[in-house]
């Protein structure tokens, strides 16, 4: 296999948790004066780290750093309570999380999710140890389209960016993917194709039969994992 390392996107990759972060956002917004709906959350805000979705909504500069933290962390508890009882894995994720790692793949875990958001995760999924890496939103300075968290994914696994493949959903993280030189796959669990279309793949989920039929460099991506499924 051409590909050594894996690194995987959280929210929309591996779970599906958009409806959690638009009801914890949106309940904050309201207090804050401001609407969303659940389209434009989708399209312009997941994704991203608090203190950038709050930039977009209200301009740089509208809240002190304090404050910033306060409302993320409002919104991040909301996570971290209701992830273990809502949160559903995406078709296929964990399973093929764990087939890589018994074929002798690298996996990592990265993510704009702070560290709370990823311990609830791991938690709530028996996958505490499974990650041969895990960086979150609160390890890097600059969040997605910046390819900083996938940078430092490759590096913590002992790969080039250029040896490993993202599982991305998100158009800031299919740009930070490859940004960092890493060939992408898109899953087009919260957005369309046309969104993505900087991506290299694209596949419904983790049981799409086309993943086990995609070509990189000529070399088959998937079907050895997947026999041992």
């Amino acid at each position: 296999m051409k590909y050594k390392g894996y690194i995987f996107d959280l929210d929309g990759v591996l779970i599906d948790s958009s409806r959690i972060h638009f009801q914890g956002w949106k309940d904050v917004l309201n207090r804050l004066g401001r609407d969303v709906d659940y389209e434009t959350f989708r399209m312009s805000f997941f994704g991203k780290r608090g203190v950038d979705t709050l930039e977009t909504v209200f301009g740089k500069g509208r809240f002190s750093d304090d404050e910033v933290k306060k409302i993320s962390d409002e919104v991040d508890s909301n996570f971290v309570k209701t992830v273990a009882k809502a949160g559903v894995p995406i078709p296929g994720a964990l399973e093929y999380v764990h087939a890589l790692k018994r074929t002798g793949g690298k996996v990592a875990l990265a993510t704009s999710a702070p560290r709370p958001n990823v311990d609830a995760f791991l938690d709530a999924f028996s996958l505490r140890g499974v990650f041969d890496a895990e960086v979150s939103g609160d390890d890097v300075a600059r969040g997605k389209p910046d390819p900083e968290v996938f940078l430092k994914a490759a590096s913590e696994l002992g790969e080039t960016p250029g040896s490993c493949v993202v599982f991305e959903d998100s158009l800031p993280g299919v740009i930070a993917a490859k940004s960092a030189g890493a060939a992408c796959v898109a899953l087009l669990t919260t957005t369309t194709r046309e969104v993505l279309n900087r991506a290299d793949f694209f596949v419904k989920d983790f049981n799409d039969e086309s993943l086990i039929r995609i070509e990189m460099s000529g070399e088959s991506f998937g079907p050895k994992v997947r026999e041992k499924v």
